[in-house]
């Protein structure tokens, strides 16, 4: 029990003996931490810090600019040619050999389409030509014949002569007078006679040598040629088919010249002028941007449907195909405007469009701005559009990274 009380009783003086070792310790520590700090102070100069930096965001910017605005009307319309010819071989009954084009080709006039096998018209040549040889021979057997038959009338006609003259004096009969009479007549006859054999063969012989040009035509007819320069089109035969002048082989657009077909409502009509530019776009193939020209309106206007067909010539592009759907715009008249790049557009949730101006400390200026027409990129030209109010002329906006840009927001311009 005597144990238990010392123990107890020793247990708060141990207490004291510890807090009074750590308080002298902190303190301690404390003078030296402060000694280090004052002897630094009076050892090193004094520096400022550096104020913190300010990142800025790159842009760079345009300067709002009078330009010439088009107003213009959409169209919408069909691809075709417009001169579509149907190229189909003169020479019948003959099966096509060869077809040496296929669709989108360009070929140039008088080019081989197709070739159709001419076996049998050679065939049918050789025995015309054999044909004209046997007709020659006959003309020179009627030939000599005649020469023959005019000898013998010639003959007569001495004897008829002879005779005459002693008739008259009486030394002969009037009987052989007119025997030789006869005679000369039969001989005379028999001329005539060989004349028209000759001329018979010498018609055989026209005959066999206008068949033999005949043939020859058509063996120059198995090449089927293009009559013009062209694209082929659409290839309608294949080889082993049988020729017909009625079954076109390929049809070919003449001088690759096409046309869009657009139905334009009869009110909008009078805003069209024959010769208007009309910008072309495809909305499936961003490749095509083209310009084109109104080059007629249909004078019909449908009466159920009261629109007319407008017409509007197409350069020569190797990316157009008849029957391509693609759109226009018309230019119906111009003016000049305030425009910028299409770029520096902003669109906003509520439907409007706002842009950022450069201002004094280039500090950007979020504006809401009213859009009119938009003007088309062209070559190296960007899409421009423009500006009906929010802009003055000559203020520039930004037209990179608006899309990070706050309004009130510091900006660094670099060369676009």
């Amino acid at each position: 029990m005597t144990y238990y009380s010392e123990a107890a009783s020793g247990r708060p003086q141990r207490r004291q003996w510890s807090g009074l070792l750590l308080g002298l310790g902190a303190g301690v520590l404390l003078t030296l931490v402060g000694t280090r700090l004052l002897g630094g102070r009076e050892g090193a100069p004094e520096t400022a810090e550096p104020p913190p930096t300010v990142a800025t965001q790159t842009v760079t910017v345009a300067t709002a600019a009078s330009a010439t605005v088009a107003d213009t009307l959409a169209i919408n319309g069909t691809v075709q040619a417009i001169d579509l010819l149907s190229i189909a071989p003169q020479a019948s009954g003959l099966q096509i050999r060869q077809i040496l084009v296929r669709e989108g080709n360009p070929v140039s006039a008088g080019q081989a389409i197709a070739v159709l096998d001419d076996a049998t018209l050679q065939a049918d040549l050789r025995q015309a030509q054999a044909q004209l040889s046997v007709s020659q021979a006959q003309v020179g057997q009627q030939q000599a014949s005649l020469a023959q038959a005019q000898a013998s009338l010639a003959e007569a006609q001495a004897n008829l002569a002879r005779i005459q003259t002693l008739a008259d004096r009486g030394a002969v009969s009037q009987q052989e007078l007119t025997r030789q009479g006869t005679e000369t007549a039969n001989a005379r006859e028999s001329v005539r006679l060989a004349q028209a054999q000759v001329q018979s063969a010498e018609a055989g012989v026209r005959s066999q040598q206008a068949a033999i040009d005949r043939l020859q035509t058509q063996l120059t007819q198995t090449t089927v040629r293009a009559p013009v320069a062209g694209v082929i089109a659409e290839r309608l035969a294949t080889v082993g088919d049988v020729s017909s002048p009625g079954t076109p082989i390929v049809t070919l657009i003449q001088n690759n010249q096409l046309e869009l077909a657009a139905e334009v409502p009869q009110a909008q009509l009078g805003q069209i002028a024959i010769g208007a530019p009309v910008a072309i776009t495809s909305t499936t193939d961003g490749r095509i941007r083209l310009q084109g020209t109104v080059s007629s309106i249909d004078p019909v206007v449908d009466a159920t449907t009261r629109v007319a067909t407008v017409n509007v010539t197409l350069p020569a592009n190797e990316l157009l195909r008849p029957g391509m759907f693609l759109r226009g715009d018309i230019t119906t008249s111009s003016r000049q405007g305030l425009t910028i790049p299409a770029s520096a557009l902003q669109p906003q949730p509520d439907g409007t469009t706002q842009v950022f101006v450069l201002g004094e400390g280039a500090v950007v200026e979020a504006r809401t701005v009213e859009l009119g027409n938009r003007i088309a990129a062209n070559g190296e030209q960007a899409a421009r559009v423009e500006i009906l109010q929010g802009l003055q002329s000559g203020e520039q906006v930004v037209t990179s990274g608006v899309g990070f840009l706050q309004d009130g927001d510091v900006v660094t311009v670099v060369d676009g």
